[in-house]
């Protein structure tokens, strides 16, 4: 059962139609919200601090009906407890203030592999997990019936269909439009592949797919025109059964006829993450790890380190990105993605950055060296590094210093501007004249 509507029904019950509850089910129901008391007050206060600041709910309300989207605030960093996993797009319908039921249920938050509590190497290293894909970059959007409209129809994560952001506030129009632009864009593409009939075959499931546009969702690009919906592909993840059962990409695959992520041989997720922290062409794999519970698989996230500078250079033509990768050694891989206008600036680039470390590696005088880097980036930047910059100097480890100095001065700088050679070159300049 979800989670989000299960502790939602508690609390009205106790709340609305004064049911007073045992210390086991305080305990229970306090669990799910990751802190177990026997304490009624001690129980409520959880429970408004978890919907009053980690959780966000935006409604809509239709005649006497509401129907409310779930998801984790993000300005919050995320907290693991049972619930949490659940609020990332759970949406229910409540009548008179009274849940209803889960109209979309979708998958759990994916867990970062050796990054977030519960899921460390030591402890899930040696898992071999049931399918492995790869991530695609996009717009994750939930697909589920909703009555009140008499019709599928999408939400995102965040919002529903009749709602979107513009400057950080929340825009909220009529229930029957569809104001979003991404589910725009996959309302098109669904109502032109007859999607919705194959969908229409599983009234009361919930199907996670992701939105595939030109330009991949970490660098964050402005909302899609409706009118270049064709640009974009729908692409299905994970289904969810009436009952609560999550189905792998393979599942979802045979049960709408259409084709999942790219599928990536099986192996321990130590050597998973070890091949895709230096991929610059995939931001992650996704593991889909079985446990006693069908409603609740592990769904692990083993990510690159590299690809987001990697798409910053490709797409954004970030000098900073650029300076990191060429210090990693990525230069040739760095030439494969770029376009033929940006690939001789990256090549004269990386003999800049190369000369730069060269002078780092010939420089005796850590202190002075260092001082003068610090003066540098103090003026340009108004940064104090210079303890950090003589620490790794004398640890001999001068690709960190690099890196540090350069990812700091060419912070919002375009690979396109002659600016950077000449910030390079002055660095170089100072360093030599020691």
């Amino acid at each position: 059962m979800n989670r989000v509507f299960v502790v939602e029904s508690f609390v009205y019950r106790i709340t609305r139609e004064g049911y007073q509850p045992s210390e086991e089910e305080l305990m229970g129901y306090g669990a799910l919200l990751g802190q177990p008391t026997r304490k009624l007050s001690a129980f409520l206060d959880r429970y408004r601090q978890v919907f009053g600041y980690q959780i966000e709910r935006r409604c809509s309300s239709v005649g006497d009906e509401r129907i409310c989207i779930y998801t984790w605030s993000q300005r919050h960093s995320f907290k693991l407890f049972p619930l949490s996993l659940h609020a990332f797009g759970t949406i229910i319908r409540f009548r008179d203030d009274k849940p209803v039921d889960v109209l979309a249920y979708p998958m759990p938050k994916a867990l970062s592999y050796a990054k977030s509590p519960g899921l460390s190497e030591k402890e899930y290293g040696d898992r071999i997990p049931r399918e492995v894909t790869e991530r695609v970059d996009g717009w994750q959007l939930t697909a589920y019936y909703n009555p009140i409209l008499g019709r599928w129809i999408f939400a995102t994560r965040y919002v529903l269909h009749n709602m979107y952001f513009e400057r950080g506030r929340l825009v909220e129009e009529d229930f029957s439009s569809i104001a979003n632009p991404y589910i725009y864009v996959a309302d098109r593409l669904a109502d032109e592949f007859n999607l919705y009939q194959i969908l229409d075959r599983y009234r009361g499931w919930t199907f996670t797919f992701v939105l595939l546009g030109p330009e991949p969702a970490i660098t964050r690009p402005p909302y899609p025109m409706g009118s270049d919906y064709k640009l974009y592909r729908l692409i299905p993840l994970f289904a969810r059964d009436s009952s609560g059962k999550l189905y792998s990409w393979s599942e979802t695959e045979k049960l709408l006829g259409l084709e999942g992520p790219r599928r990536i041989g099986s192996r321990r997720l130590s050597e998973l993450y070890e091949e895709v922290r230096r991929r610059l062409d995939v931001r992650s794999y996704i593991a889909f790890i079985d446990t006693d519970d069908p409603e609740n698989p592990v769904i692990a996230e083993l990510e690159s380190d590299y690809y987001p500078d990697a798409m910053m250079v490709k797409h954004l033509y970030s000098a900073k990105s650029t300076a990191i990768l060429i210090c990693e050694g990525f230069l040739d891989e760095l030439k494969r993605i770029v376009d033929r206008d940006t690939l001789d600036r990256v090549e004269r680039f990386a003999l800049e950055v190369q000369r730069f470390i060269d002078v780092l590696q010939r420089a005796r005088d850590i202190d002075a060296v260092s001082e003068k880097i610090s003066s540098v980036v103090k003026e340009l930047r108004g940064v104090e590094i210079r303890g950090e910059i003589s620490k790794s100097l004398r640890e001999g480890n001068i690709k960190r210093v690099a890196k540090k100095v350069l990812g700091t001065l060419l912070e919002d700088k375009s690979l396109r501007s002659e600016e950077i050679f000449d910030i390079v070159a002055r660095l170089i300049k100072e360093i030599e004249s020691l």
